[in-house]
Formats: structure tokens, C-alpha cells, sequence
């Protein structure tokens, strides 16, 4: 009986956390935006590295501004697909939208993007089937875009914005 009471008290609270996720998945994206990232590329842990992370290259929608990205791209046969957490919420992937295009620098290699699509987990060939459902559930999207050009990184910073101008956000 016990045993029977701790688990409806753990899936109730599992379902509870999915339950408000869904509802403010924004939480959170502050701290990242200001900390996280601006860290993670001081460090040169995405960008210069030749990690799995990488840095997106965006306009704003209203500021003009040039803004960076650390993400998880991963290769397609026609470009790259990236996972978004928040879904249609996320700034960065509102930006590459409207744009239409944008650029990725993944180790020492920038590669031009456009052709941006947004994707449910359920459209994506390849997800694992569990993962999907739960990925839907959480409203979690993918962004797929198409390589347009690749080439070999500049030696010099990959963006010629002044520093107050150019800021590493993420969500």
C-alpha cells in the first residue's frame, strides 16, 4: 500500500512539473540569456571549439542587432536541424523566421543558412518514437534549415559588430 501511495504521489508530480512546463516554458530563459551563454562563449566553449555546440547568427526582428546563439545543431543531408525547447516562444527562432536565413559557426567552419522550417517532433524522420510523444508533449519543435554556403571561418572575430552591439542570447 505504501509503495502504491509513493508512486501516485511521484506521477502526480511528474505530471504536475510537465504540466506547468507546458504552460511557462519561458522560465528560466533570463538567466540563460544573461549568464549561461555570454559564458559559454567567453569560455570558447561553442563557437571556436570543435564541440557538438555551435553558435547561430541572428538579426533581431525589431532591433537590427547581430545576436549569437549557442545550439546543438545536428547535420541533415540538406543542411541542419536544431531543437528548440520552447518551441515557437524562443526569440532567437522568431528572428531566423523572419529573416529567413541566418548563420551557423561550428568549429572553423561558417555555414550560411536559409529556408528556415519549424517543425513538431512527429514530422522529424529519424526521432525515436517515445521521444516524439514526449517531445510533442513538452512542445518542443525543431527548426530545420538548408545549407547555402559553407566556408572556412575568418581568423579575426566571425562578426565585424562592436561589442556593445553584439549580444549571446538563447531563447
Amino acid at each position: 500500500m505504501r509503495k502504491l501511495i509513493v508512486l501516485a504521489v511521484v506521477g502526480g508530480s511528474g505530471y504536475g512539473a510537465v504540466r506547468w512546463w507546458r504552460e511557462h516554458r519561458r522560465f528560466g530563459a533570463g538567466l540563460v540569456n544573461r549568464v549561461v551563454n555570454p559564458w559559454l562563449v567567453r569560455r570558447r566553449i561553442v563557437g571556436g571549439s570543435r564541440g557538438e555546440l555551435a553558435l547561430i547568427e541572428h538579426v533581431g526582428r525589431k532591433s537590427g542587432t547581430v545576436r549569437q546563439t549557442p545550439i546543438h545543431p545536428m547535420p541533415t543531408e540538406d543542411g541542419y536541424r536544431i531543437i528548440v525547447p520552447i518551441g515557437e516562444q524562443s526569440q532567437w527562432v522568431r528572428n531566423v523566421l523572419a529573416a529567413g536565413r541566418c548563420r551557423l559557426i561550428v568549429g572553423d567552419r561558417v555555414v550560411e543558412l536559409d529556408e528556415p522550417k519549424l517543425e513538431a517532433p512527429a514530422e522529424v524522420p529519424g526521432v525515436p518514437g517515445p521521444v516524439r510523444s514526449l517531445f510533442g508533449w513538452l512542445g518542443f519543435r525543431y527548426l530545420r534549415l538548408r545549407t547555402l554556403v559553407e566556408a572556412a571561418a575568418p581568423e579575426a572575430p566571425t562578426v565585424a559588430v562592436p561589442a556593445r552591439e553584439r549580444e549571446a542570447v538563447a531563447v
